[in-house]
Order: structure tokens, then C-alpha cells, then sequence
């Protein structure tokens, strides 16, 4: 009995994380929950869950709800899955550093043309300080996603 619990947390933790991080939003840390996008990266593309692509592509809209921007990280998620899953000669399961480079990529794009859309200083600053900050929580947050998933 012990172990079926065990193996249902297991099973469900990548999407109970998702939510906790888009819930836990603080306006300097976590603006808009966007450290939901790290367990939305990691389990659809890294180390892909099954039925998890679904629930992605809920979350992104929820982000974009609470970015207040228009379908734009639902539409990059399409994007990128699209981009990823129609070629064959970059595979992103096999990645060093738990794909933290495609990450920046991904999350970087988002960020700049989210960015751009308002030229300012404090606007400026506000997109540097997420991108940092997300990028240095990528590594301990799939450190933790792939510990919970490990058998």
C-alpha cells in the first residue's frame, strides 16, 4: 500500500509543483508565478511526463493571464514544442546541466519580446532582474523535480 501511494505522489508531484510555483507569485521573486515555468519546461521537454502537455499549455495561459499579455507564452510554448518534437537532430532529453541553456533560450525570447513591448528603464531592469532570477532557480528546481521522479 505504502509503495502505490508512493508511486501516485511520484506520478502527480511535477503537476502539484506547477501549481504551487504559479500560486506562490511575490512581485520581485515570482511576478505572476512565472517560476511555473521551470517545471512547465523541464517536464514537457527534458524529462517529459505523460499528459503533461496539456496542463502546459493551461499554465501558459494562465501565465499569460497573469502577465496581462496576450497569448504570448501559450503561443512560444506551441512554438517551441512544435520546433522540438517535428526535428530530429537536437534532443533535448540528453542535455548537460538539465537543459539549462535551452531554458535561457526559451525564457529568454519570452522575456525580451515581453520587454520590448513597453521601452523603458524600469522596464528594462524588471526583464533582466526576472531572467536572472528564474535562470538561477532552474538548476535547484529540477534538481528537486528529478529527485521526486527518480525511482
Amino acid at each position: 500500500m505504502r509503495k502505490i501511494v508512493i508511486d501516485i505522489l511520484r506520478k502527480i508531484f511535477p503537476f502539484l509543483f506547477t501549481v504551487a510555483l504559479w500560486r506562490l507569485s511575490v512581485p520581485w521573486l515570482n511576478p505572476a508565478g512565472v517560476l511555473s515555468v521551470i517545471p512547465i519546461f523541464y517536464c514537457s521537454f527534458i524529462r517529459p511526463v505523460p499528459y503533461f502537455t496539456p496542463f502546459a499549455i493551461l499554465f501558459c495561459f494562465l501565465l499569460d493571464y497573469k502577465f496581462n499579455t496576450v497569448l504570448m507564452w501559450t503561443i512560444c510554448y506551441c512554438i517551441y514544442y512544435a520546433v522540438i518534437n517535428i526535428q530530429n537532430f537536437i534532443d533535448l532529453t540528453h542535455t548537460n546541466r538539465n537543459g539549462v541553456y535551452a531554458f535561457m533560450l526559451f525564457f529568454g525570447l519570452i522575456i525580451f519580446f515581453i520587454t520590448i513591448g513597453h521601452i523603458g528603464l524600469a522596464n528594462l531592469l524588471s526583464g533582466v532582474l526576472i531572467f536572472i532570477t528564474t535562470s538561477l532557480m532552474y538548476i535547484p528546481i529540477t534538481i528537486l523535480l528529478k529527485a521526486a521522479q527518480d525511482d
